[in-house]
């Protein structure tokens, strides 16, 4: 991973009113880093975009963006980064193309190369000259995100940018995502889908009230969402199954049967246990697989031991 820091937030607070919606807020953002932003609605996610795009003002705090200061100099800063923040507006009369050029004529004297480029690597070619009012969600969002990687800018900052999009869309994204980091590009992404957070991004952030509760690489949060984990073991005679633990009192652990085996949630050693007392009774177990812990989770994990 790269280590060169392109974003730095420090004590980032957002106060409106007495409440403060962003609240003591601190990280950075490495080089070729994709990092995820999750929480549960009304957590701050958007809020927290909107201050580091310039569009809202922090009460107190920094924001550094490659080294420029976003609140002491804007324009340098803003140049560096494309987002996509809440529901992009577009000319619905015009066509998608039209739209990226008023764009781009905006951000530079350059001709339609750039536009061409967008368009092909995020595959827009079949309905790019339609009129934006004639478009899906799916089509919009990837419009939107045409438009924020148009300046070619170092830093994404994306909120939900996987809404209505269709599995094969959100595939496509991903690769275009991953793609983009191998360049050099860093990318913060807002989600609520934690399984596509989890097949993107290398950290992620987990937001709550407006402030940060926990920050880790995703193999942190695989290896200790909880002390437990869920287990399947493969089992024969299952037909002794089910009689043995009402006896033993035991199926208390047992979350679901199945024909050829059963998943239990437990300790190590409550499954060391199980193992014990299923060989013990002359059943045959033929294997015991851990399941990895999802970033689901990891994450309501998280959050209920806050509150």
């Amino acid at each position: 991973m790269h280590s060169k820091a392109v974003m730095e937030v420090m004590n980032l607070t957002k106060k409106v009113g007495r409440t403060n919606i962003i609240d003591d807020v601190s990280f950075h953002l490495n080089e070729g880093e994709i990092k995820g932003l999750l929480g549960p609605n009304g957590s701050g996610k958007t809020s927290l975009l909107r201050l580091l795009v310039g569009l809202w003002k922090p009460t107190s705090g920094e924001i550094m963006i490659d080294q420029y200061n976003i609140q002491t100099d804007f324009e340098n800063a803003i140049s560096k980064v494309g987002s996509l923040i809440e529901n992009p507006e577009f000319y619905d009369y015009l066509s998608g193309y039209d739209n990226l050029m008023q764009v781009h004529r905006l951000q530079s004297d350059s001709g339609r190369s750039r536009v061409e480029e967008v368009i092909e690597i995020l595959e827009m070619e079949s309905y790019i000259y339609d009129r934006v009012a004639s478009y899906s969600l799916g089509m919009r969002q990837r419009l939107g995100l045409a438009i924020a990687y148009l300046s070619n800018p170092k830093i994404l900052l994306l909120d939900e940018p996987t809404n209505g999009l269709d599995p094969e869309g959100i595939q496509n994204l991903r690769d275009y995502l991953n793609k983009l980091k191998d360049e050099g590009v860093s990318i913060l992404i807002s989600s609520h889908l934690l399984a596509e957070i989890e097949m993107i991004c290398d950290r992620i952030i987990i937001l709550d009230n407006g402030r940060i509760v926990s920050e880790g690489a995703l193999e942190e949060y695989r290896g200790h969402s909880s002390e437990q984990g869920r287990y399947f073991f493969k089992v024969m005679e299952m037909e002794r199954f089910e009689p043995l633990l009402k006896e033993q009192e035991r199926s208390g652990f047992i979350d679901e049967t199945l024909d050829h085996g059963f998943f239990m949630t437990g300790t190590e050693r409550e499954v060391a246990s199980m193992n014990r007392f299923l060989v013990d009774q002359g059943m045959s177990v033929v294997g015991i697989e851990k399941s990895q812990a999802t970033l689901e989770d990891a994450f309501l994990s998280h959050l209920r031991r806050e509150q």
